[in-house]
């Protein structure tokens, strides 16, 4: 009778502790939640406007005038934005930019990573990594001015250089042609710090007995990078593919919109979906049609991720999201 009655009391002196510490947790993740409520959750409501044609009333409440006021339109908002002129150029410029983002994101970083393992000399591996990381914490405000003064038609460094050897000097914000390797290298420049700390993080984890067997068994550099290192990754570079893969209709509106300074002259190299979603919505005040890009974009990243996962995982179990 003792020994049930301890038993009792250890599991009810436990069961408090458990309960007491998710009570602790639930209240540290309270913001966080809060914050998905109000910015991730609270706005879906939007996605009414793809289905409606938006006809605001002055003097109406947003409710009223979306859910009363305005007629159901169907499908006919996302039939008329595949029949635009421009959204095939437009389609093609956000799938080729982000295909290039998507290879030179994980082969660029992690190349990076695995040459910067290998760099004996700490205070060389801190700077590199600084050097390369902090881009990323640059607003694309910052950045758009950065290009300018590079490419700016009279005070541009770049133009000062071409009139030192007898060139002309390029207008290069009424100039299309140069803007897809303009907008890849500044994409590269940004994104590759952070991203190669996400593999640095995951080369360190390995462990470093594989590396000295190998070397003992005469092993080279990139003998070792490729039997080792690079299959070991796999999990991390799947996950990063399969994150990315579902944001391929999507794009940096900074780096599409900041960077170019909205140039006219750009608009076939510069719009992407992003452009387009925010431009007809602040520009043409067109809700319906700037929902409707918008919630095509959801849906198909929705769909190439669950798609992405599922290959991936009849490759490679482990390499999957579950």
């Amino acid at each position: 009778m003792k020994r049930e009655v301890t038993k009792r009391v250890k599991i009810t002196a436990k069961g408090s502790k458990n309960r007491k510490e998710t009570r602790e947790l639930t209240l540290m993740s309270l913001p966080a939640i809060i914050w998905y409520g109000l910015f991730c959750y609270l706005p879906l409501f939007g996605i009414f406007f793809a289905f409606k044609h938006f006809t605001p009333r002055p003097g109406e409440s947003l409710f009223k005038n979306l859910f009363i006021n305005s007629p159901w339109a169907g499908l006919s908002n996302f039939s008329f934005l595949l029949r635009s002129s421009d959204m095939p150029g437009i389609i093609f410029n956000t799938l080729f930019y982000n295909i290039i983002f998507l290879a030179a994101g994980i082969v660029i970083p992690v190349f990076l990573a695995i040459f910067l393992v290998e760099l004996h000399g700490k205070h060389l591996s801190g700077l590199v990594q600084m050097v390369t990381v902090l881009p990323y914490f640059l607003s694309y405000v910052i950045v758009g001015y950065c290009v300018y003064g590079f490419l700016a038609t009279d005070e541009g460094q770049i133009n000062h250089l071409l009139k030192m050897f007898g060139s002309n000097a390029i207008q290069w914000y009424q100039s299309p042609g140069y803007w897809r390797f303009i907008l890849i290298i500044t994409e590269i420049w940004k994104s590759t710090g952070y991203s190669m700390v996400i593999f640095l993080c995951a080369i360190t984890a390995i462990d470093r007995t594989l590396y000295e067997s190998a070397m003992l068994d005469g092993a080279r550099f990139m003998e070792r990078v490729r039997h080792i290192t690079i299959p070991l990754l796999r999990p991390t570079i799947s996950t990063i593919f399969i994150l990315r893969i579902g944001s391929i209709l999507s794009s940096d509106f900074g780096l599409f919109y900041q960077v170019p300074l909205d140039s006219n002259s750009l608009q076939s190299v510069t719009q992407t979906l992003d452009v387009y979603v925010y431009k007809a919505l602040m520009q043409q005040a067109n809700f319906s049609y700037s929902a409707a890009a918008s919630f095509l974009q959801s849906v198909v990243g929705c769909i190439l991720l669950v798609g992405a996962n599922l290959i991936i995982k009849r490759i490679d179990e482990d390499s999957s999201l579950g």
